[in-house]
């Protein structure tokens, strides 16, 4: 076996499935990273604006049998609600939730990464959507700034 592959391997052993809510508008893009989290053994949540993003957070805030979200990957330029409003306003109440914001926009980045969340810059690979999960559950979030 190549040596890539056995620490690819090892990675994904090692890794605990997450629980996450991908909030991406473009269908084609949110199936590809869909796939990739479902493929590193991840639950996926996916949904397709800002209002069924915070649809499926009331529903795991308002419903004790529903598990809660362990990451949020969300484009910047979602409709309804930008990634960043959404990473604000999460962090106003919820400290702990890794966070994951798509963007080319290197202003939005710096601030996004100021309220503790990872920031995946377009374009991307399949190796840094891998990474920036890795890198978001082993920070913890830093708060507000």
């Amino acid at each position: 076996m190549n040596h890539a592959l056995a620490n690819e391997i090892q990675l994904y052993e090692e890794e605990a499935s997450l629980r996450i809510l991908l909030a991406e508008d473009s269908g084609e893009m949110r199936r590809l990273l869909a796939l990739v989290l479902q493929r590193d053994g991840h639950e996926v949540v996916a949904v397709k604006d800002g209002g069924e993003l915070l649809d499926a957070l009331a529903e795991t805030w308002m419903d004790p049998a529903q598990p809660p979200f362990d990451l949020i990957l969300a484009e910047q330029t979602l409709p309804g609600l930008p990634g960043l409003l959404a990473l604000a306003g999460l962090r106003s109440h919820d400290r702990t939730t890794s966070f994951i914001l798509i963007t080319h926009d290197a202003a939005v980045a710096t601030r996004a990464q100021r309220l503790g969340a990872v920031v995946l810059n377009h374009p991307f690979n399949v190796g840094a959507i891998r990474a920036a999960v890795r890198r978001s559950i082993e920070e913890v979030p830093r708060g507000a700034a």
